[in-house]
């Protein structure tokens, strides 16, 4: 018969066992995670002073306090806004030695050589060089890539900021009328006869160009040389409308005009030009 006393003799027994059992487990979880425990450690070091960096090793890299660097082609580079790959991701508040540098991604960070304009935000240039300039509106800088880093606390001082990096202000190309005006051709002598006037701009969206005469219209010819006048590179073959472009020559056919072209003519070109020209 077991009695009471037996029985509690017996769950103690047991208890006892699993306790020191799960003792010996927590231990070995303890040793598991011990490197993490101590990188973990350090991470919280650096959010106490108020930024998140690390030690970088490159040979020869280059870099100085207060560079914006990318990491491109499996190295770090100085950071650029018309690049995509050359994007900033960190900023330099260090050259520890010739391959070692440390680098901020996000907090704060003091370069003695800024001049920074308390509370404005700055963005990665176009310079290829890793510098900053500030951000004004969406339309300045009007870089290719918009690339903010930072956010100036003082003129020294700043606070490094993970933004995601967007497509700058896209410029639209619309036609604008455009005039050469009173230019003065050469003196003609029979068809196909240079007038030395050439176009200065290529025209936009493949238009066509109106020719003036001492300020009469007169027929143009696209592809062909049967018009008043055509343009040409050779004065044998005649551009098409869609091959038109700056340089071409204009070329007068005095036998199907009816005249010759001489002293005190004048002639106009009137076209669309893109307005980014």
């Amino acid at each position: 018969m077991i009695y009471s006393k037996d029985i509690k003799g017996l769950v103690g027994s047991l208890s006892y066992k699993h306790k020191k059992k799960i003792k010996s487990m927590a231990q070995i979880r303890i040793k598991q995670i011990a490197g993490l425990q101590d990188k973990l450690d350090q991470i919280d070091v650096q959010l106490a002073s108020g930024s998140l960096k690390s030690n970088y090793t490159q040979t020869n890299h280059g870099f100085a306090a207060g560079n914006v660097i990318a990491y491109f082609n499996g190295s770090w580079v100085l950071a650029d806004a018309k690049t995509a790959d050359k994007l900033g991701r960190l900023v330099v508040d260090a050259s520890i030695d010739a391959d070692t540098f440390s680098a901020v991604q996000i907090g704060n960070i003091t370069v003695d050589t800024w001049n920074l304009i308390p509370g404005t935000f700055y963005v990665v240039d176009d310079t290829d060089s890793g510098s900053i300039v500030p951000y004004v509106d969406h339309n300045d800088p009007a870089y290719t890539y918009s690339n903010p880093v930072l956010q100036a606390l003082s003129s020294t001082s700043a606070q490094v900021l993970p933004w995601r990096p967007s497509l700058g202000p896209q410029a639209i190309a619309v036609g604008e009328e455009y005039t050469q005006a009173d230019l003065t051709p050469l003196a003609t002598n029979g068809n196909a006869s240079a007038t030395g006037i050439t176009l200065e701009f290529t025209p936009f969206a493949d238009s066509t160009v109106q020719v003036y005469l001492n300020g009469v219209a007169v027929t143009e010819s696209y592809g062909d040389t049967t018009g008043d006048v055509y343009f040409s590179t050779d004065g044998v073959t005649a551009k098409n409308i869609s091959e038109l472009a700056a340089g071409d020559e204009l070329f007068w056919n005095s036998e199907i005009a009816g005249y010759e072209i001489g002293e005190g003519d004048t002639i106009d070109l009137v076209y669309e030009k893109s307005s980014l020209d």
